[in-house]
């Protein structure tokens, strides 16, 4: 795999320009660790290893380009998202994702911190170590945490580096799942649902549905930022701890939005399964622990278990509009789980938290009605999906 000449020529100016002295691109290899990486390439993203460089310069960078017009997510404004969330996270002092080295905003190119060829999370939940895989989910959740702790308070200087890139509605993104508006998700599955006689109606839920809303737009201490896209895949593991990376849907957002991907876990990704309870429970508590340094009212089991129910179940409306598509078909996954079942069981946890915290009781027992109507017509669902590998009982011969 190699870059156009042209990119070539301004990485290797942008590298010259960083470090102040001559600089040479000897190899360009493509970025292919983690589990996720066998079932599609990512050309725009590169590895480049430099020759002759100093003490200024790291012995291999990361080069991401913007994707061709052609792609579904080609628009600029990504990148844009990710050089204002790199250049922030080092203006408040966190180095939980890559540094920014050089960017090139009329080019696309985005020049970063290569931080090397670990597993991410997915390569630990998808293998046979439970013990490695509990501690990478506590440790990410920790992480996590640290960085919405870090942040929390600073939404000012993120979007004053973000607006000189760009537009962007700072409100709207609150009330977005990337990138799918939250309110836009339930008109299409009250649409849905009123085309479905054997669904429960939704008059009654709405109220619900805009106090959820409400709670969003208005976080309050829960305020924080977010890489946009809390997913297994989207870091690097080493000896010095979790980094994140992929901040194309960055913003300031409800921090429990994240942290609902711990519960779920993982409700929009490829690598997702179900984790054992206690597993989860300490990943939430490393979370809570090290988010208390800024948001005491985190570790407030009301407050927090609102919060979390007002985010599970936005993640449950998002998710909801697949609901035709499934209908369908239950394509198999390549992890072995069926998808209808993911989405019942993401009804399922959405239903559990609101029974924890007593609240958004008349959407959850709308989606616990929906989930019922659902397994009536799959019965060969089983009541819940696998556990991830690491976790799955071992044949001892």
């Amino acid at each position: 795999m190699s870059l156009p000449d042209a990119v070539i020529r301004r990485v290797t100016r942008l590298l010259r320009e960083y470090a102040g002295t001559h600089v040479n691109i000897s190899r360009i290899q493509p970025v292919t660790e983690g589990w996720s990486a066998q079932f599609g390439a990512w050309p725009w993203v590169t590895r480049c290893t430099i020759e002759g460089g100093t003490g200024a310069v790291p012995a291999s960078v990361i080069v991401k380009m913007r994707r061709p017009e052609f792609h579904v997510r080609s628009e600029p404004e990504r990148l844009h998202n990710e050089r204002a969330a790199l250049e922030f996270l080092t203006l408040v002092g966190s180095a939980v994702g890559p540094r920014l080295l050089a960017a090139d905003d009329e080019a696309g190119i985005l020049v970063m911190e290569d931080l090397g060829t670990g597993p991410a999370l997915e390569d630990l939940l998808l293998g046979s170590d439970s013990a490695a895989a509990e501690h990478g989910f506590v440790a990410f959740a920790g992480t996590l945490g640290r960085m919405h702790a870090t942040t929390a308070g600073h939404a000012a200087e993120y979007y004053q580096l973000r607006s000189r890139l760009g537009p962007l509605d700072p409100a709207f993104e609150r009330t977005c799942i990337l990138g799918n508006d939250i309110e836009g998700s339930w008109r299409q599955v009250r649409e849905i649902v009123a085309d479905r006689p054997y669904l429960p109606p939704t008059s009654a839920v709405c109220s619900d549905v805009d106090e959820l809303l409400r709670v969003l737009s208005e976080p309050g201490p829960y305020l924080a930022f977010s890489n946009g896209d809390t997913c297994p895949a989207n870091c690097r593991m080493s000896e010095g701890g979790v980094r994140f990376i992929d901040f194309e849907e960055a913003s300031f957002r409800h921090a429990l939005l994240d942290a609902a991907a711990l519960r779920f876990p993982f409700p929009a990704c490829p690598c997702w399964s179900r984790l054992p309870e206690d597993v989860s429970l300490r990943a939430e508590t490393a979370y809570r622990n090290e988010m208390a340094r800024s948001c005491p009212d985190v570790l407030d089991d009301a407050s927090y278990a609102h919060g979390l129910t007002v985010a599970c179940a936005a993640w449950t409306i998002v998710r909801a509009v697949r609901l035709p598509k499934l209908e369908k078909t239950d394509e198999p996954h390549p992890m072995g789980f069926s998808r209808r079942g993911q989405l019942l069981d993401i009804i399922g946890t959405a239903v559990s938290c609101s029974q924890q915290s007593s609240s958004l009781h008349s959407l959850a027992c709308w989606l616990s009605d929906v989930s019922d109507a659902l397994r009536e017509r799959w019965p060969h669902i089983t009541s819940t999906q696998p556990l991830y590998p690491a976790f799955q009982p071992r044949n001892s011969s």
